[in-house]
């Protein structure tokens, strides 16, 4: 493997790591599974609905950066698919919230094929970041490829550093 992408902190040994952007995650939802409970209003409304990956450590923290208290006991339990990407389709079709990396399934949200209910993001400290073998950092198919995702999330890390 040339090169990679990863979760964390962006310390691997022996691998260079450009970070592209946060972690951070809310629960996400389609417009018509909010039409079928009246509408989200509040954080705990979210517990008419099942909860994709309701397990997910993920919840917690998002509940309590809601200000919200997390009530394991009122979960739905929804689908348990192990993946974001996964979930996201569980999402997009009626089957649960998911809770998602903003920064990833941004465009659905501009389309409008899920809704965020509500501006409070969850965050465990990590972050996207682009990784490679140290010792291969000035490899011309390496450092175009680094070039190019960097130049394609810079708006992205902007955002960040502004607070948006």
């Amino acid at each position: 493997m040339d090169i990679g992408i990863r979760t964390g902190t962006g310390k691997w040994p022996g691998l260079g790591a450009h970070y592209l952007f946060k972690a951070d995650y809310t629960p996400m939802l389609s417009p018509r599974l909010v039409r079928s409970v009246g509408g989200i209003r509040h954080p705990q409304d979210l517990y008419k609905l099942p909860l994709c990956c309701s397990s997910d450590p993920w919840w917690k923290i998002w509940f309590e950066a809601a200000g919200a208290r997390f009530e394991p006991d009122r979960i739905i339990a929804g689908p348990e698919l192990g993946t974001q990407a996964y979930d996201a389709m569980a999402a997009l079709t009626d089957q649960g919230v998911a809770i998602l990396t903003r920064n990833l399934y941004s465009s659905l949200l501009t389309t409008g094929q899920l809704i965020q209910p509500f501006e409070a993001l969850g965050s465990d400290g990590d972050g996207y970041w682009l990784v490679h073998s140290e010792g291969r950092r000035n490899t011309p198919k390496i450092r175009l490829f680094r070039d190019w995702v960097l130049a394609e999330t810079a708006d992205v890390r902007a955002r960040e550093q502004r607070g948006a």
